[in-house]
């Protein structure tokens, strides 16, 4: 029975995935990172070495998609310089986990917490363009950042 249920959860989980918009995708891979570095560092601190590790590669590993997933063509400077962010982010963590420093860990979430920000003013701004209450000003530096990602 636990497998049929596990099964359905994925699958269930398959369908949401797909019926995001790329802005979506975009804003829960950042929350996902921000939290996986979250869970390292508690890990960390009781000493659950496995867990830091898991925590951290999946964090490397999401911070690599939103590198590679980078449109250089539109996004312009913008998407260089969230390339030498992406760079700093991976290279932190990877640092966090081979060393085991927190502050590692602290270095990288605070490098991406303005990139977080900005992409949840950008899903605000999406609603709001939809319903009309969004300045021309607002919608070209929300394009800007989307074009980039």
């Amino acid at each position: 029975m636990y497998s049929n249920v596990k099964k359905g959860y994925f699958k269930y989980q398959q369908t949401d995935v797909m019926s995001l918009s790329s802005a979506e995708i975009i804003d829960r891979l950042l929350k996902a990172m921000c939290s996986d570095m979250d869970r390292a560092a508690e890990a960390m601190e009781k000493g659950d070495t496995a867990r830091k590790g898991e925590r951290i590669t999946r964090a490397i590993a999401i911070a690599g998609e939103l590198q590679a997933s980078l449109n250089f063509e539109e996004g312009g400077e913008i998407a260089e310089r969230l390339n030498l962010l992406y760079d700093y982010v991976i290279r932190e963590l990877l640092y966090a986990n081979l060393k085991n420093e927190k502050r590692r860990l602290e270095n990288a979430k605070a490098a991406i917490m303005p990139i977080v920000e900005a992409w949840q003013e950008v899903m605000l701004q999406n609603r709001h363009h939809v319903s009309g209450s969004v300045t021309p000003e607002e919608a070209v530096g929300a394009k800007q950042l989307q074009t980039a990602l």
